[in-house]
């Protein structure tokens, strides 16, 4: 079936500190009918912390795996496509000149988002498949840093990027294998202090209900709280998560190798076993800050608000 003029095919690529994922979507008067999805991870962020520099081999590995989306995208006949990235590109003193040599070699548009429109865009997302009168919170914990957003119908309220996510989080003060607690109390104490310095308090009590929460972290702890013998997207988006549940998996998985979380707990993906821990301190961080006694989980995200945002 022809698309309409009115309808247009947008493929979005999302090049994040651990993973690198592609949407390709029909978007038309705002409603998004998802095409398409894959994420790979390709950890380009890994010790950008430490180096300031995207690694060569992290370059190569997101560089094959951008090039095989992009080609899917042509397949499907998209008829715009954009790659975006965010924290370990940001962060990164070569990250601008690996972005300009993708967008010239494969012939698409690139650009680095800034942390505030890495924000907004997931908040457009997330709060695109349903809108409420009441002000929300929107929390995504990335691979290099976690955006909370909070907004109320379309309207941002006010956004912040802390520079801490699961990957930055371990890099800085844990272990990818069996996690102590002394480690552990040094990363809340000073995810606290970012959460402290970044977030207004007044902002935080604004917040009604629970808050929202995207990527891989959040909805990896859905899966596990559901008790999946695998990922189920269908059944993650939606799930409520209690706040206690998130402390008691870090408590079970903070003494494992990353290995035997990938093994005893197959929701766990093999490339995010050695972060879940971090990931999950940040969050629970987050959900404390905001007075949250639970999160929701959401498959809607960055790719998301990214296509609306193509599309308008």
């Amino acid at each position: 079936m022809a698309r309409t003029l009115s309808r247009m095919r947008a493929a979005v690529i999302d090049m994040g500190t651990n993973s690198t994922r592609l949407l390709i979507a029909d978007v038309a008067g705002g409603e998004i009918v998802e095409l398409e999805r894959l994420m790979t991870i390709t950890r380009l962020g890994a010790h950008v912390d430490r180096d300031h520099r995207l690694a060569e081999t992290s370059m190569g590995r997101t560089r094959k795996v951008v090039t095989d989306y992009v080609e899917r995208a042509r397949a499907m006949n998209a008829d715009v496509i954009f790659a975006s990235a965010t924290s370990a590109v940001r962060d990164s003193n070569n990250g601008e000149a690996f972005m300009a040599s993708l967008a010239r070699d494969l012939g698409i548009a690139a650009r680095v988002l800034s942390g505030d429109e890495e924000a907004r865009a997931t908040f457009r997302g997330v709060t695109s498949a349903q809108l409420t009168t009441e002000p929300t919170a929107v929390i995504d914990v990335g691979g290099g840093s976690t955006e909370i957003v909070v907004g109320q119908g379309t309207h941002v309220l006010g956004a912040v990027s802390l520079q801490a996510g699961c990957v930055r989080a371990t890099e800085r003060w844990l272990s990818e294998d069996r996690v102590g607690p002394e480690q552990m109390t040094i990363a809340r104490q000073e995810i606290d202090l970012l959460l402290d310095r970044h977030l207004p308090p007044d902002l935080a009590k604004t917040v009604v209900g629970e808050p929202i929460a995207v990527a891989g972290t959040a909805t990896t702890l859905a899966a596990l709280d559901l008790k999946l013998p695998g990922y189920d997207a269908e059944r993650i988006h939606g799930h409520r998560v209690d706040r206690d549940v998130v402390a008691t998996w870090i408590a079970k998985l903070a003494p494992l190798t990353a290995a035997e979380r990938h093994s005893l707990y197959p929701a766990i993906e093999s490339g995010r076993a050695a972060l879940i821990v971090g990931g999950s301190i940040v969050l629970l961080a987050a959900l404390d800050a905001l007075y949250a006694d639970g999160y929701v989980a959401s498959e809607r995200d960055i790719l998301h608000g990214l296509v609306l945002g193509l599309a308008s």
